[in-house]
C-alpha cells in the first residue's frame, strides 16, 4: 500500500551525495502569480524525491511540496507518451500525466507535487498522477539542458547517477548484427530493441517506440555521435530517442562487431584466462568479444578458485542472444596446429539448439566479421548429461584442413528461458596439442607461493580435473608450503586431478626427477593415491613434485 507523505516529510529526506553539472540555477526565482499553490519552504530536489522513495518506499504527497526542473525530453516525436522527463543539478527523473501534452523542450518548471504518486518502474524513478494544469507551472522557456559526455563504461557503472538526464556518447555505431532494421514496428506499433556499440565492443540498447514518428526510418549505418535520454530496466541501461536529428551516425563505420584494424597473426595461443574479471566483459590483447544479438558478451568468472569465461542466458531478459568470443588468427601455414580447450556448463536450460558451437575461419582479420567464412569444429563439450560444474577436455581438434592464419571461435545461443551457463577454459592452439607451454631448462619448485585451500597455479604448470571437481591446491604445515590432493570431505564417488610440471628440455637424456610426498589419514584400499607421469608409484599424497 502507498502511504501518504504530509508535513512531516521532512524526516525523509537526507544528505545528498550526488552533484551533476547542470544548466539548471541552484537558486530558483520565486515562481510568478500563479493559482497552484507555493510554500517556499516546502521545496525538493529530484534527489530527495529519489531518497523518500528509496527510504519509505511508494507515497502519494498530501502537502504542497515543490520541485523546480527543466524538461529534457517531452511528447513531440511519439517516443513517449502522456510522460516527459526532466532533470535538475540533483538529478533526472521521469514525470507521469493523466493526459497528453502542456510540456515542451526546455521548458523551466515548477513541479507541486500534491496528488502525484513517487516510485520506480524497473528501478526507474516516476512520479505519477500529475496534471499539467493541476501541478506544473511554467517559469521560462528555452532552457534546454546541455548533454552530460559519456561513454558506454561511464553509463554502465553510474546508471544511478545519470537516470533520465539528458546525455551524449560519441564514437558509436549500431551493431552489425541490426542493420537493415527499422529502429521499430510502424505497422503493428511494436517497441524496437536495437543496439549500439563503441571501438572496444561496449554495447547499451536503444529502445524505441513503434508510434515514434521515426519508428520507420533505417538504422544509420555509419559511426559518430548519439543523443538522447538514459532510463533503466531492472539495471539495463536504456537509451531514448528524443528527435532522429539526434543520431549523428554519418561517420566512417568501423570494421565489423567494432574492431578498427586488423589483428596481427601469433603463432599460437595459451589461453587459462587467470587475467579474466569477475562480471566484466573479457578483453586480451588480440581477442575479440562481440555480442551479435542482445548486449551480452562473454564474462569472467571464478568458481572454485578456477578462473574461466562464461557466457549465460540467465536473467537477462533476452529474448534472443548470441554472442562470440575469438581468438587471435593463429599462422598455420603448415597445417599442422592442434586445438585444445575445456568446457562446463551450470543450470542446463536449453531444448531446441546447443548453446555452444566451436568454428574456424581462416578469412577473419579482426576487422570482418560479419563477412568471415566460419566452418563449425567437432569436439567434446559440455552438455546436459555432463554435470554442473564439472569440465570437459574437448580432446585434441586438428586445424589440418585450415591451413594460412586460422581463428578459432566460442558462439553461445541462448535467451531468458534458455539460459544454460556455458564456461570455456584453457584455450591452446600450438603444433604440438594439449599444451602450448613454453619448454623450459630445469623445474625447480618449492611451492613457497602457494596459499592455503586455494587451487594451484603456477606459471607453466596445468592443474588439471579430470574426474569430480577437486584440483591440487596449496597446503601449510608446520611452517612448510606444499600442494595437496584429497578426497575427504568431498562427497565425490570418483576424484581425478593431475598436477603436470612445465615441458623441460631434456635433448641429452640426462635429466633427472626428484621429489618429495607425504601422507595423512590413509584410506586407500583399492588404488594407489598418486602416481607420476612416467606411471612410477608413489606412497602417498601430497607434494607430488
Amino acid at each position: 500500500m502507498k502511504n501518504s507523505i504530509k508535513t512531516g516529510i521532512g524526516v525523509f529526506i537526507l544528505g545528498m551525495g550526488i552533484i551533476i553539472s547542470s544548466c539548471v540555477k541552484d537558486d530558483p526565482d520565486i515562481p510568478p502569480e500563479s493559482t497552484i499553490p507555493f510554500d517556499p519552504d516546502k521545496v525538493l530536489t529530484i534527489q530527495d524525491i529519489k531518497v523518500i522513495k528509496d527510504t519509505s518506499g511508494g507515497y502519494t504527497f498530501d502537502d504542497i511540496y515543490s520541485v523546480y526542473a527543466v524538461v529534457g525530453m517531452d511528447e513531440e516525436s511519439g517516443n513517449i507518451y502522456k510522460a516527459a522527463y526532466v532533470q535538475d543539478e540533483t538529478g533526472g527523473i521521469q514525470l507521469n500525466f493523466l493526459n497528453a501534452g502542456g510540456l515542451y523542450l526546455g521548458d523551466s518548471i515548477r513541479v507541486m507535487l500534491q496528488g502525484g504518486t513517487v516510485d520506480d518502474y524497473g528501478g526507474l524513478y516516476q512520479i505519477n498522477n500529475l496534471d499539467v494544469g493541476r501541478n506544473i507551472v511554467k517559469l521560462a522557456t528555452n532552457k534546454e539542458p546541455d548533454p552530460i559526455v559519456l561513454t558506454i563504461q561511464e553509463v554502465n557503472a553510474n546508471l544511478a547517477n545519470y537516470q533520465s538526464m539528458v546525455i551524449q556518447i560519441d564514437s558509436v555505431q549500431f551493431v552489425d548484427g541490426d542493420l537493415g532494421k527499422t529502429y521499430a514496428d510502424s505497422v503493428t506499433k511494436e517497441t524496437g530493441e536495437v543496439y549500439l556499440e563503441d571501438e572496444s565492443g561496449s554495447t547499451i540498447l536503444v529502445r524505441t517506440s513503434g508510434y515514434a514518428n521515426f519508428s520507420n526510418h533505417t538504422l544509420a549505418e555509419g559511426k559518430g555521435t548519439f543523443t538522447s535520454i538514459l532510463t533503466e530496466y531492472n539495471g539495463t541501461a536504456q537509451l531514448i530517442i528524443r528527435d532522429i536529428a539526434e543520431v549523428d551516425l554519418s561517420g566512417q563505420r568501423s570494421g565489423g562487431g567494432g574492431g578498427n584494424e586488423p589483428i596481427p597473426p601469433v603463432q599460437g595461443v595459451n589461453e587459462p584466462f587467470n587475467n579474466a574479471e569477475d562480471y566484466a566483459d573479457y578483453t586480451q590483447d588480440g581477442w575479440s568479444n562481440f555480442a551479435v544479438t542482445g548486449d551480452r558478451k562473454w564474462q569472467g568468472k571464478t568458481f572454485n578458485s578456477e578462473k574461466y569465461v562464461q557466457s549465460t542466458g540467465y536473467n537477462s531478459g533476452l529474448a534472443d542472444m548470441e554472442t562470440w568470443l575469438i581468438t587471435p588468427p593463429v599462422i598455420n601455414t603448415n597445417g599442422d596446429k592442434k586445438l585444445n580447450f575445456k568446457t562446463a556448463m551450470a543450470f542446463w536450460a536449453h531444448n531446441s539448439t546447443d548453446p555452444i558451437t566451436i568454428l574456424a575461419s581462416t578469412d577473419y582479420d579482426g576487422t570482418n566479421f560479419e563477412t568471415s567464412n566460419w566452418t563449425p569444429l567437432s569436439a567434446d563439450l559440455a552438455n546436459a548429461s555432463s554435470g554442473d560444474n564439472n569440465w570437459i577436455e574437448s580432446g585434441e581438434v586438428s586445424l589440418e584442413q585450415f591451413v594460412g592464419n586460422v581463428a578459432i571461435a566460442f558462439k553461445y545461443k541462448g535467451s531468458e528461458t534458455e539460459s544454460t551457463s556455458i564456461r570455456i577454459d584453457d584455450v591452446v592452439i600450438n603444433a604440438s596439442g594439449g599444451g602450448g607451454i613454453e619448454p623450459v631448462e630445469e623445474v625447480m619448485e618449492y611451492f613457497d607461493s602457494v596459499e592455503n585451500y586455494t587451487n594451484i597455479d603456477l606459471p607453466g604448470w596445468s592443474n588439471l580435473v579430470v574426474a569430480g571437481d577437486r584440483y591440487w591446491q596449496g597446503k601449510e604445515y608446520s611452517g612448510n608450503k606444499y600442494a595437496q590432493a584429497t578426497g575427504y570431505n568431498s562427497g565425490l564417488p570418483d576424484m581425478e586431478t593431475w598436477m603436470i610440471t612445465p615441458l623441460v628440455i631434456n635433448t641429452n637424456g640426462d635429466k633427472v626427477l626428484t621429489f618429495k610426498c607425504a601422507q595423512a589419514y590413509w584410506a586407500h584400499n583399492v588404488n594407489d593415491p598418486i602416481t607420476d607421469k612416467r606411471e612410477r608409484k608413489g606412497i602417498g599424497k601430497g607434494r607430488p613434485f
